[in-house]
């Protein structure tokens, strides 16, 4: 099968977040004897992956990030009929590029990676006719609703207010142009059922490589918590203020010697100053291995409250062996069982209770880090994820 994958970064060994995802999709479909080419924007840090990236495909095809802020755009966007959400990867090349690349290598089927890359399948009147497909790691409307619901009324809060049913409209409509849509999780293809039940939908999950994330033994564990990310995602950034401000000033006082790591790419201005004010908040930035860091903490902390779908980070925290503490919405899409696999907290002071009780306590911490990796290798391995994955493409091309 030939596949076409258009992607809003590099697909490269060190990606974090959905980004692995989609990495791993490629990696493994071109393992199993698929032609697969790939469109992506790229940034100047990430071109060094580029000739890795070029080895395993058949096409690579990338572009710069495009431009945003120029006095052209804005007031294009003024009249546009594009959500805000969907305009920073707006790009007239990136849609000429996948109807060439279409064109020329004949591909079965093209797959969109994040519903911000959708937008290149819809309305596209270079693309040649060929199936396509829209991955949907998070559903924009609903995302929106989730912020609107946790941030406080504010001029700017009435603006997203008014601009949702745009923006519900314009997804909805792009999901529907699609021959198909994947989810990662079975709550998120219920979600969009919920606004579209004719939708055609199947669910292709996050998976994790238990052998590059295995736990590291108790004893040569930091007294530290960590959570990682990709910090232009705006959930990734809520999570860590909200922990900073509402969870994080009590741990410090129970925990002298405690440590925070924020492990990730682009931290933000807020994130930086958080890290030169407390010496005991350790802003990395993009670090080359997620797994040196997963081994050296006691507990991993998920406090996302916006967004929708499955977070990886959390299997690769419970592959690694370090028992972790999340938010019901966090923990969205895997099957653990709080108490048992996971604590579930959804409260500064539950969460602050969880965390201190695994860090308390050793012998918890090593029983419920060894279930949750006994959980990610049954149910979570990649070979089992492409298996659902592959079978979804060839119902749809044939």
């Amino acid at each position: 099968m030939k596949i076409l994958f258009l992607t809003s970064a590099l697909p490269h060994h060190n990606v974090v977040s959905g980004f692995v995802v989609i990495y791993n999709r490629i990696r493994l479909l071109a393992q199993r004897g698929h032609k697969v080419g790939v469109a992506c924007f790229v940034s100047e840090e990430d071109r060094v992956y580029i000739p890795e990236v070029e080895s395993s495909l058949s096409e690579l095809v990338t572009l710069p990030i495009p431009q945003t802020g120029t006095v052209r755009q804005t007031a294009d966007h003024v009249i546009s009929q594009i959500p805000s959400d969907f305009r920073d990867l707006r790009s007239e090349e990136m849609r000429m590029t996948v109807g060439r690349m279409v064109e020329r290598s004949h591909y079965d089927v093209v797959v969109a990676e994040f519903s911000s890359m959708g937008q290149n399948l819809y309305w596209n009147p270079r693309l040649p006719a060929v199936k396509r497909i829209i991955s949907c790691h998070t559903c924009y409307t609903t995302a929106v609703r989730n912020r609107l619901r946790v941030q406080q009324w504010s001029l700017r809060w009435l603006k997203t207010y008014l601009a949702l049913g745009k923006l519900q409209r314009f997804e909805f409509n792009m999901y529907r142009s699609a021959d198909h849509v994947i989810t990662l999780t079975p709550e998120e293809k219920i979600d969009l059922h919920h606004y579209a039940p004719d939708l055609r939908i199947s669910v292709s999950p996050y998976g994790v490589d238990p052998e590059r994330y295995k736990p590291a033994p108790d004893a040569t564990r930091e007294d530290c918590i960590v959570y990682t990310g990709f910090f232009r995602d705006v959930a990734n950034q809520d999570a860590v203020q909200w922990f900073i401000q509402n969870v994080w000033p009590e741990l410090k006082v129970r925990f002298p010697k405690l440590r925070f790591y924020v492990v990730g790419r682009s931290p933000t201005r807020y994130m930086q100053e958080i890290g030169r004010k407390d010496p005991r908040v350790v802003i990395t930035g993009e670090v080359p291995a997620m797994e040196d860091y997963l081994a050296r903490a006691k507990v991993y902390v998920c406090p996302v409250r916006l967004g929708k779908g499955l977070r990886g980070k959390i299997l690769q925290a419970m592959s690694a062996g370090v028992p972790v503490v999340s938010t019901t919405l966090g923990a969205e899409g895997i099957a653990a069982q709080n108490g048992h696999n996971i604590i579930l907290a959804d409260t500064p002071h539950t969460t602050v209770e969880g965390i201190s009780l695994l860090l308390q306590e050793s012998t918890l911490r090593k029983s419920m880090s060894e279930s949750a990796r006994k959980l990610v290798v049954s149910h979570y391995s990649w070979d089992h994820c492409i298996d659902l994955l592959e079978e979804v493409l060839y119902k749809v091309v044939e």
